[in-house]
């Protein structure tokens, strides 16, 4: 850092020491460290727990302490930071319901006792669910409770993960331990979700749930008062713990680059993906993490196929569940129905963490293909919101049987790309690899899915050596996608400026 850019800094931040400061979080540029911006006079942290040895993508992330916003722009001006985000709106997708239905309708539309026929999950194989935490005293919901029993509660980390005692999971709340939900009906929401996705099922009591035996990790993110504190941190918490699938019943309006980018690092560096609800204002309407491209976005149907009133509905959404008087696990071993995208998104979750122990050598991009590729048509009962619900509604039993190719069992694990440097300033060097000659085609995209640059070549050779020249868009993150004959490929790219 220059000196005459690091005296100013200091003078400016000096200046302003006695205005109220705000907290921002930051990405760093990949040449830059915390020292950098604590040697300017700011007042940073580590966003989120890592192991420092080995994880400079998190390390890129702080909280930063600022008065005034244009030390944030300078910042970003000099290059060391690649982006600032202040706090956003964020809200938990539940809408209660007095329409009754026959109890658990739904395990019915999508198959699901077939699907117990075939396959009724492993108890090693955990959903995370990212919500107001869980009333795990529930007899319905305590036997499939994910336990970290490597980590009882006696005041030690115990298995060394930076987490004190999350024997239950983690509340990051109140920064505690206790993943129990506020109060007796108070933010119970995370209670229902867990229980349409998880309850234990074939036990006698209570109600079912896709996951079967899979377990669920309740990861609480709201504070006593009911507002949502970390989304990125539960879910980062939930993908280090194990989690193969994550629920987020959640949403915003507004984008966060930073919440895209955590979600593109869990699923392509750790497997793991995300489904997430599509929001219950009735809009034709893009929300986040929902619309995000490597996200699975849920809608919500009733008995009938149709969409519910108040699912939120568009073309970045991805697949359609029940979501109208669901019955499932409230709290105080009490039961409840429930409508909105936010349960709908539980019984997609859950089967989908079904399907990841049944197929447990397949990644991310296989299961999601198994269950956007083997939906039922909705759009006869839907005309007016034609591809505007995702591909169809979910059926965890066509799921389940649904065939991938045998080239791409055979070829996914051998065949691809790399990419070098990355990030970079916009010039990356590709190398591919095919199995077949023929004509591919090479698309960028942005994390909402917007085409930035597209072009067709021939491959005459197994591996082929390509330039990308996109020093001209902005920074951030984008995915850069090869389809041909018998081949899709994908890789995450990150432009620096």
């Amino acid at each position: 850092m220059p000196l005459r850019f690091l005296l100013s800094m200091m003078f400016i931040v000096s200046f302003l020491q006695a205005q109220d400061a705000h907290t921002y979080l930051v990405r760093l540029s990949p040449e830059v460290d915390i020292s950098h911006i604590s040697k300017s006079g700011l007042k940073a942290k580590h966003a989120y727990k890592f192991n420092q040895d080995k994880n400079s993508f998190l390390a890129s992330f702080l909280y930063v302490e600022v008065s005034d916003i244009h030390i944030l722009k300078a910042l970003k001006a000099s290059g060391e930071l690649l982006y600032w985000e202040k706090s956003r709106t964020q809200q938990l997708h539940f809408e209660p319901s007095d329409i009754y239905y026959s109890n658990q309708w739904h395990l019915e539309k999508i198959e699901a006792s077939s699907a117990w026929d075939i396959a009724q999950g492993d108890s090693t194989f955990v959903l995370a669910v990212v919500d107001s935490g869980v009333d795990y005293m529930h007899d319905d919901l305590k036997d499939n409770l994910a336990y970290n029993y490597e980590d009882p509660v006696n005041g030690l980390d115990d298995d060394n993960d930076g987490y004190t005692d999350n024997y239950y999971g983690w509340d990051f709340g109140s920064n505690d331990h206790d993943p129990m939900i506020d109060g007796s009906n108070f933010l119970a929401h995370g209670s229902t979700i867990c229980g349409v996705a998880a309850a234990s099922t074939d036990n006698e009591l209570g109600t079912s749930s896709p996951a079967f035996n899979c377990r669920y990790l309740p990861v609480k993110i709201t504070s006593s008062s009911g507002s949502i504190v970390d989304t990125n941190a539960g879910i980062l918490y939930g993908a280090q713990m194990g989690a193969k699938v994550i629920n987020c019943s959640f949403g915003s309006f507004e984008f966060s680059q930073a919440e895209a980018d955590i979600i593109q690092y869990v699923t392509d560096s750790m497997d793991v993906l995300v489904v997430a609800s599509a929001g219950n204002e009735g809009l034709n309407t893009e929300v986040y993490p929902a619309a995000l491209g490597n996200v699975i976005g849920v809608c919500a149907l009733d008995e009938n196929d149709q969409k519910i009133a108040i699912s939120n509905y568009g073309a970045n959404f991805d697949i359609a569940a029940p979501g109208a008087s669901i019955y499932g696990p409230y709290v105080q071993n009490d039961y409840s129905y429930k409508s909105g995208t936010s349960v709908a998104t539980a019984v997609v979750s859950g089967s989908a963490i079904l399907l990841r122990s049944n197929f447990p050598n397949e990644n991310v991009s296989q299961i999601r293909e198994r269950l956007l590729n083997s939906t039922d048509d909705i759009y006869a009962v839907n005309s007016e919101y034609q591809d505007l619900l995702g591909i169809g509604r979910l059926n965890l039993l066509s799921a389940l049987v649904y065939e991938l190719s045998t080239f791409e069992f055979e070829t996914l694990e051998h065949l691809g790309m790399d990419i070098t440097p990355n990030p970079s300033l916009g010039i990356f060097n590709l190398t591919i690899r095919v199995r077949e000659y023929g004509n591919y085609q090479l698309s960028v995209f942005d994390v909402l899915g917007k085409l930035y640059y597209r072009e067709d070549f021939f491959a005459d050779v197994s591996t082929v050596e390509r330039s990308l020249k996109l020093d001209h868009i902005n920074q951030g993150y984008y995915t850069v996608k090869i389809v041909g004959a018998n081949f899709e490929k994908s890789s995450g790219i990150v432009v620096v400026k």
